[in-house]
């Protein structure tokens, strides 16, 4: 079986898996656009339509399985039935004969490792200490990962050294960034400690160096021809309520239409990141671009929801959006929508504007977080006289 899900690391791939075979290896070769990934151990291909249908030709629709959110991406309309067929198809497919139907063999899809006892335990922990849905995430998939290679052996058989030993099978032979590594420790060590009730543990594996990166900062002329390239009122406003306030992607998507406060001009962003709640400036211009939309569109619930389902807009749907409106307006520095929120916090320093209130603003829980931003802001690094201007 083949399956089909967007790639974690880059979400314009599709990674793309299935049982070794020389036969597979060479059919998927006819998709335009695919490589091998080495360190995903798998092949990527383009997340667009084509890739999709051409995918389902040669292998046999009947022989793919879909993830969830490629089928909700490319066929928004499709209802509970359509999206259980292609996220879970009959296997093996009844009545179809197709040239891989030797060549391929049935994987269980994750939804199937939510009964394993571990994950199950695990899970019931999460919810009961009100983890985030992100962390519940990424520690099934953790788990998932272990139970998958050390199977047939049991999770609670493995001593320390051999899970040292799976570390450094993810370090050197997957590997994964460090931060990515420390996800995996983090979801052992939750089940050791709070669901076997183990005394705490250290792992002492070195990570390689991690580099520091400085965030993507827009300048205001770039901010300006972003917001004249978005043709939609709807986006164009998102964008802009980003840029005017600072909030995460998440957060502008679940905005409620009671969160806005237009007597004390304020808005309460409810639940954000750590499940902490905040408020930003409601600015008079801020205010007079959300009246407008508001009027248009009559949303009931959230600012920005689906017209049909009245359900908040998907993040993924925002962010694409997002990265057709930059490439039409010509930004040649890369970044997602997030780098708005970069754009706001850069230019407030700029500003003058003290780092606390900044803090504050962007719900970062450390000042060192908020610091980052000193790195970036031009209006002093500019002004320095280089001593090349003395010669």
């Amino acid at each position: 079986m083949v399956s089909i899900c967007i790639d974690e690391n880059d979400s314009t791939l599709l990674a793309v898996t299935f049982p070794a075979d020389p036969v597979g290896n060479d059919m998927i070769r006819a998709v335009p656009g695919r490589r091998w990934s080495y360190s995903r151990r798998c092949w990527v291909v383009p997340n667009t339509r084509a890739s999709v249908v051409q995918l389902a030709r040669l292998f046999g629709k009947e022989y793919c399985r879909f993830d969830e959110a490629v089928v909700r991406l490319y066929k928004p309309a499709a209802t509970p039935i359509e999206v259980e067929q292609a996220t879970n198809p009959t296997w093996p497919p009844v009545g179809k004969n197709h040239p891989t139907q030797k060549l391929l063999r049935y994987n269980p899809p994750i939804r199937e490792y939510d009964r394993h006892p571990v994950i199950v335990a695990v899970s019931g922990a999460l919810k009961i200490q009100q983890y985030s849905y992100k962390t519940l995430k990424n520690y099934k998939q953790a788990l998932i990962a272990l139970i998958r290679y050390i199977t047939p052996k049991l999770v609670d058989e493995l001593t320390k050294h051999q899970y040292q030993q799976y570390l450094l099978f993810l370090l050197e032979k997957k590997r994964l960034s460090g931060s990515t590594l420390n996800v995996h420790i983090n979801a052992w060590k939750f089940y050791c400690e709070k669901v076997l009730q183990r005394p705490k543990e250290f792992y002492d594996i070195q990570y390689p160096r991690r580099p520091h990166k400085l965030p993507t900062v827009y300048s205001v002329a770039e901010v300006k021809a972003i917001f004249d390239a978005t043709t939609s009122l709807k986006y164009r406003t998102l964008f802009k309520l980003v840029y005017a306030t600072g909030m995460r992607v998440s957060e502008v998507a679940s905005l409620r239409i009671i969160d806005l406060d237009q007597v004390r001009r304020l808005i309460t962003i409810r639940g954000g990141k750590g499940k902490k709640d905040r408020i930003v400036m409601f600015s008079a211009k801020l205010e007079a671009t959300v009246t407008d939309y508001l009027n248009r569109y009559q949303p009931k619930t959230y600012v920005f929801e689906n017209a049909e389902t009245h359900e908040p807009l998907m993040t993924r749907a925002i962010q694409q959006v997002y990265s057709d409106t930059v490439l039409y307006a010509r930004i040649q520095k890369r970044g997602g929508i997030h780098t708005l929120r970069h754009s706001f916090a850069t230019h407030l320093l700029e500003a003058g504007t003290d780092i606390r209130y900044i803090q504050q603003l962007l719900g970062h829980e450390s000042i060192l977080t908020t610091m980052r931003y000193t790195h970036v802001t031009a209006d002093k690094i500019s002004t320095i006289k280089s001593p090349l201007d003395d010669l």
